[in-house]
Order: structure tokens, then C-alpha cells, then sequence
């Protein structure tokens, strides 16, 4: 038994005649006939009674005719409520990626999909955002730093964030033309939290110069180590992006440090598996445009 049965017989109940049932719902008459014999064996009951080119409902019929009145009316409004549901689409995204590179994005989105629900989720770690993909409580991951190796996720790149070892102009190597590793040593770093990856990626990069930190100062937020930096209280090693105001007007300074990680990777990532609806291949085309360093369109071909 299916729904297109149901109407068929709804519409035959009514009018009585399979001429007329045909035509109303633009199905050969040989159609209506079949799909009227099909749903009366399946229930076991004749829903009509055929007399000559007249029919007629049988009692079983009758009592069916109030069933198929609701299951008709139950789909046609299951249909109009999943046609105004809007969209959705939840992005997990680094403090920084979040607040540097998705405003213009989110910008374009919005205007496109005006209705759609938005849900941006920032994380501290990629380990968050892949547990968050892999259990589908995000559909798109905004990464930074290793390509994962899982092979149900599908990672898409964009660019390569550039990163800067930044102090306040009036410390002690606010005016040092080059960087040593002995001008590091024993110095205050501002960190993010551990497991960031711009921070490991940073911390490796000590160990291998054998600099060994004075203090180390570790907070949740960007702008807390920006606001520390800039009080001078200790050197901050971020995406440029996030300091570019600040150097620009002199209230840091980016120090040259040639062994400090010039970039870190980004890239889109989602589930193999995930559907990917309209809204969120729009999404992912238009941050593959604006960010991408290989466009290809994940818009299946027309």
C-alpha cells in the first residue's frame, strides 16, 4: 500500500467513476484500475462493486474512504511542513577563523539562504570539530594545521595561514631587527590553550632551537593574548589576520624570528557520508572562492 494508492482511491470514492479519476489525477484509466486491484488485495476487501459502467463502495469501502481522507490530509501536510522548514547548517570554527575569515563568507551566505538556520560552534581543537563530524553534530569542520587521516572525512583546502611572532614595540625586542633563539630564551610567550594547534605547531618550533620559555601564560581567547601583548606583558605567536590592526597602527610589532612557522594549513571538512543539501554545497563552493586554493565545485553537474 502506498500513497499514490490512497489518492487514487480518495479521488475514485469521490467521483465515482475511474474515467474521471484517471483524468483527474492524469493517469491512463488502465492505471487507476490496477493500482484500485492492488489495494484490494492487499487489504484482503473489494472496495467497489462494479455494476456494468457503474461502481459503486462497497461497506468496506465506505469504512476505508474516512482512512484514506486522513492519511491523504496527514501527507499533504507533512509535505507543506517539510517544504518551510528552512535549512540548516552548523560550522565548527576556531576563535580565530571565526571571527577573521567567516564574516564576509557568512555575509554571502545569509544573503543567499536568508531563511536558513545558522549555527557556528567555536572550538578550541580540531579534535572537537572531527568528534563533532564523525558523531554528525556539525556538518562542516573549519580546520587548521594536519590533514587527518580518517577515511570517512572529506577535507577540502583553503589557504595557508600566515602567522606572526608579535611583542609590543616597546620591549626588549620590540626593536630588534633579527631574532635569535638566545633572545627567546627565558622570555614570557602568551599562549593559546594546549592542544591548539598553532601552538604545538609553536612549541615545536622551541623545541627544536633548544629554547627554553621563562613563563608561560596560557589563555582561552585571541584577544586576551592581544590585549597582554600589547600591555607588554610577553611575545604572542598568531595568524597575522588577527594582528594586522594592531601592527598597523604601532601597537605591536611582528618580530624576525627565522625559525618561527611562517604558515599554517586550513581546509574544509565534512563526513563521507553526510547528504549534502543545497545550502551547505553553497556554502562550501563559496568559501572554496573566496578561501579555496583549488576551486572545484562540489555543485553535482547539470
Amino acid at each position: 500500500m502506498d500513497t499514490k494508492q490512497i489518492l487514487t482511491f480518495k479521488i475514485a470514492a469521490e467521483t465515482l467513476n475511474f474515467t474521471r479519476t484517471a483524468r483527474q489525477l492524469h493517469f491512463a484509466q488502465s492505471s487507476v484500475t490496477a493500482q484500485i486491484q492492488a489495494l484490494e488485495r492487499e487489504l484482503g476487501h473489494a472496495l467497489f462493486e462494479r455494476l456494468g459502467k457503474k461502481i459503486k463502495l462497497t461497506e468496506s469501502g465506505l469504512q476505508f474512504k474516512g482512512y484514506a481522507d486522513q492519511i491523504v490530509q496527514l501527507t499533504r501536510e507533512a509535505e507543506a511542513k517539510l517544504t518551510d522548514t528552512p535549512p540548516t547548517l552548523t560550522i565548527g570554527v576556531t576563535e580565530s577563523q571565526c571571527t577573521y575569515r567567516l564574516p564576509q563568507l557568512l555575509k554571502k551566505y545569509t544573503r543567499h539562504h536568508p531563511k536558513a538556520e545558522l549555527i557556528v560552534k567555536p572550538v578550541n581543537f580540531d579534535a572537537e570539530v572531527c568528534e563533532g563530524i564523525m558523531d554528525g553534530s556539525i556538518d562542516l569542520g573549519w580546520m587548521m594545521g594536519t590533514h587527518h587521516s580518517a577515511s570517512l572525512i572529506i577535507e577540502k583546502d583553503l589557504i595557508d595561514e600566515p602567522m606572526v611572532l608579535v611583542a609590543a614595540p616597546e620591549t626588549m625586542l620590540g626593536n630588534v631587527s633579527a631574532i635569535s633563539a638566545n633572545d627567546l630564551n627565558g622570555q614570557t610567550f602568551l599562549l593559546t590553550s594546549k592542544g591548539c594547534t598553532y601552538r604545538v605547531l609553536f612549541e615545536a618550533a622551541l623545541a627544536k632551537q633548544q629554547i627554553i620559555a621563562g613563563t608561560i601564560m596560557e589563555f582561552v581567547t585571541v584577544e586576551a593574548i592581544k590585549q597582554c601583548a600589547i600591555a607588554g606583558i610577553g611575545l604572542a605567536f598568531l595568524p597575522e589576520i588577527t594582528v594586522r590592526a594592531e601592527i598597523e597602527k604601532g601597537l605591536l610589532a611582528k618580530l624576525n624570528w627565522q625559525a618561527a612557522p611562517e604558515s599554517i594549513s586550513t581546509y574544509l571538512a565534512w563526513h563521507k557520508g553526510k547528504r549534502l543539501t543545497e545550502n551547505i554545497r553553497f556554502f562550501i563552493d563559496s568559501a572554496l572562492a573566496m578561501y579555496g586554493k583549488d576551486h572545484v565545485s562540489v555543485h553535482p553537474e547539470k
